[in-house]
């Protein structure tokens, strides 16, 4: 977990002491707001690339996801997924348990400011569906309507 020390503390012997001591930055006070959110902002970039980098694969109930092969199976089934398929399944996967919005999705996986009068995510939540869910009696990709979509393990209703 990154730290950052908020601290009136602002000799360079405070500084180096806090950083030696483990902080991963360090901000004195008074402090602008938009100064702290882009310290913030600065430190979970730095942690999510060092976590995606030793990251290789991904797993959640039977689906397993090799992010080096870039190829995905479900209970030892392989899925032919097409790119844009598994870049949507990746996402999905590594945010799992979170709602994402047909907005994020067309952002991230097609780098595109969303349009509403396309329906290109729709289309490739449904063609993912088909490879990811319909073969298997658990579901693990949702929609949740009005906001979006998410990957998660359901008990049967």
């Amino acid at each position: 977990m990154p730290t950052l020390p908020l601290t009136a503390r602002d000799k360079v012997e405070d500084r180096v002491r806090g950083l030696e001591a483990g902080a991963d930055d360090y901000l004195v006070k008074p402090f602008a707001f938009s100064e702290l959110l882009a310290r913030i902002n600065a430190l979970l970039r730095r942690g999510q690339s060092a976590v995606a980098q030793t990251i290789t694969a991904l797993q959640m109930d039977d689906l397993e996801v090799d992010l080096i092969a870039r190829k995905a199976q479900r209970a030892g089934q392989r899925l032919d997924l097409t790119a844009k398929e598994f870049k949507l399944l990746t996402l999905l996967l590594r945010r799992r348990g979170q709602i994402l919005s047909r907005t994020t999705l067309a952002e991230q996986v097609w780098d595109m400011n969303f349009d509403s009068d396309t329906n290109v995510v729709e289309v490739a939540v449904r063609r993912l569906r088909a490879k990811l869910d319909d073969p298997f009696s658990a579901k693990l990709l949702h929609t949740v309507r009005g906001m979006g979509y998410v990957l998660e393990e359901r008990e049967p209703s």
